[in-house]
């Protein structure tokens, strides 16, 4: 499904093939999804490859555009190289740890961060020169005393920054809770907003944004969302690759809430794929 004017909702298959050429001919970048739209899991959904290769061929430029920072640059060059046939430019793999990275250089950010994230999520951030704190991830002593001491530690934490982590724990969301509340100019900073993170056909299971919901309200702070659908991840995007016209882009995406809203608030035209389970009666 499409939106080619911001209020019309179309089915792309029932155009006219006048309409398909008016609507190719009204991008030049396509920022796409990743999971659930090239692959699930581990496999490559079949035709991806010829009609990334067939949409470059045509001079359009291809961004991959993914709430995942778990993955590294490694793996995502591994994957999209099989479908672009070997020819990716890295700048062209977009995830939140390198939104917020160029976020906070934008910012001329300098301080302490403390991060609830992956492991490949804190490395990026240090690969990038900045201070990273965080944990615990092993149990506590079931004692308030020590639970205390852990929590509130006093350091000068600058910045929290809370994206997919396996161990995300109570402790650590004390921990960013107290940073927060105790510096009113500590920045709130999250990565993938995903509430439902679908692991298999019928396996849905919590994803980071229900933790950042939950400071969000325990502290009373917006975050600076720099994941989807976050508009300051679009502004950042849009920075990156000098988009002067954001109607001239294309994103395509399979999940409503996260992509489509993503699309729409960056000024982007949008284009939602079935992969992800959503029917037209549902729109």
């Amino acid at each position: 499904m499409t939106n080619l004017d911001r209020k019309v909702i179309k089915n792309l298959a029932q155009l006219t093939i006048e309409e398909k050429e008016q609507f190719f001919d009204s991008f030049d970048i396509i920022q796409t999804d990743c999971d659930g739209v090239l692959w699930m899991l581990r496999d490559p959904y079949p035709g991806v490859g010829q009609a990334i290769q067939a949409l470059r061929g045509s001079g359009k430029r291809v961004v991959y555009v993914s709430n995942n920072s778990v993955r590294t640059m490694a793996d995502y060059r591994g994957k999209l190289e099989q479908l672009t046939g070997g020819a990716l430019d890295e700048r062209d793999i977009i995830h939140p740890a390198k939104v917020i990275i160029e976020f906070l250089q934008w910012r001329k950010f300098e301080g302490l961060c403390y991060v609830i994230g992956s492991s490949n999520f804190k490395s990026c951030l240090r690969e990038a020169g900045f201070q990273v704190l965080d944990g615990p991830d092993e149990p506590v002593t079931e004692s308030i005393p020590v639970v205390a001491s852990i929590i509130a530690d006093k350091q000068p934490v600058k910045a929290v920054i809370v994206d997919f982590d396996f161990n995300c724990n109570k402790i650590k969301l004390w921990r960013a809770q107290l940073y927060l509340q105790s510096d009113a100019d500590c920045l709130f900073i999250a990565g993938a907003m995903d509430k439902v993170l679908p692991v298999g056909p019928t396996m849905r299971l919590l994803g980071s944004g229900c933790f950042v919901d939950v400071l969000s309200q325990a502290t009373g702070r917006k975050p600076y969302i720099l994941g989807k659908p976050g508009h300051e991840m679009g502004q950042v995007m849009k920075r990156l690759h000098a988009v002067d016209n954001p109607r001239r882009v294309l994103f395509v995406g399979d999940q409503p809430e996260l992509d489509m809203k993503f699309g729409s608030v960056s000024g982007f035209q949008t284009l939602l794929v079935g992969t992800g389970g959503v029917t037209p009666e549902a729109l």
